[in-house]
């Protein structure tokens, strides 16, 4: 009777634990689920959106769960992005992480995922009001901004002309690091800022941008840009226009094209984000807030680093290179 009794209260212990105990194994008596999610990058083709994807694919893999890559390869914009969010929608994906375009023209269309039952996690840009998502991920680009003027003022003599090169107003992360430059630079009283060039997630029109600049400014001394696709394009206006090192070129981003540049001396300095940190964040924090997790903050800042020639090569360095 008393083993009858042990017996029932071990089975009844495994039952309400969730747990069945095998020859060898332990078995979930309900099994996970398999869940679906759709990633929407910014733009599709950029290598900073890939390795994120990177990262979402790798966490994946771990969590058992999927996730669709998805977002224009063409444009970095509301109009483009809008389609691909329609269709998570309409697939009734079990989480949606986005990239949003433009941090006002995008809320409506994120808050009708939500109000269709959809969570959502914002990676690396934002909205106006992100309270709408279960949480952001991403790095403080103000303050990246400002160390990007640090480095800029530096290696100018602090002083000079210098100018920014954006790619669209209404970007959170642009607005912000843009914000972070200008606010630090006032600092610098013999540096004068003549202004910032918007030219999209484009680097032809960086380039034109740049050139456009050094006729109206051909003294200009230094120029920052605000990502890969952008410093890729004013790179490559300051080669064609011969002013190749001259020019201090300081950029957010670390792809393998603006690490190159900076071993060769084209480029001076680069803030460095962790995009593949950023992806496996976002499902991480996805898969456990759709197994009932509650409770995560409104944000989590991911750290950045400044990525000159001299420490490119260390091994601190690497998560911050894509």
């Amino acid at each position: 009777m008393l083993r009858k009794l042990l017996v029932g209260s071990l089975l009844g212990a495994m039952f309400t634990t969730g747990m069945l105990l095998v020859p060898g194994t332990l078995l979930q008596a309900h099994a996970a689920k398999h869940y679906k999610i759709v990633y929407i990058a910014g733009i599709a083709s950029d290598p900073y959106y890939i390795a994120l994807n990177q990262g979402a694919q790798a966490e994946a893999r771990r969590d058992g769960a999927t996730v669709q890559f998805s977002g224009s390869a063409a444009a970095f914009s509301p109009s483009a992005q809008l389609p691909y969010l329609n269709s998570a929608i309409a697939q009734k994906a079990d989480l949606i992480m986005i990239a949003p375009t433009d941090k006002v023209a995008l809320q409506a269309p994120i808050q009708r995922a939500v109000s269709a039952g959809i969570p959502v996690i914002l990676v690396d840009t934002t909205l106006n009001n992100p309270s709408i998502a279960v949480t952001s991920i991403g790095f403080d680009n103000v303050t990246g901004g400002a160390q990007a003027a640090d480095a800029l003022a530096k290696v100018i003599g602090y002083r000079g002309k210098i100018a920014v090169v954006s790619t669209t107003a209404g970007t959170s992360t642009g607005d912000q690091r843009v914000q972070g430059f200008t606010q630090e630079l006032r600092k610098y009283k013999s540096i004068t800022n003549v202004g910032t060039t918007y030219a999209g997630d484009d680097p032809a029109r960086a380039a034109g941008a740049l050139k456009s600049l050094l006729t109206a400014h051909p003294d200009l001394a230094g120029v920052f840009t605000i990502n890969g696709i952008t410093g890729d394009g004013v790179t490559t206006a300051a080669r064609e226009s011969h002013v190749s090192g001259k020019l201090k070129l300081v950029e957010y981003g670390s792809s393998a094209s603006q690490v190159q540049g900076l071993r060769n001396g084209t480029v001076t300095a680069l803030i460095g984000p962790p995009p593949y940190l950023i992806g496996e964040l976002g499902v991480r924090y996805g898969v456990q807030y759709l197994n009932g997790k509650r409770g995560f903050k409104k944000h989590y800042d991911t750290p950045q680093a400044i990525v000159t020639k001299a420490n490119v090569d260390d091994p601190k360095i690497k998560p911050f290179l894509y």
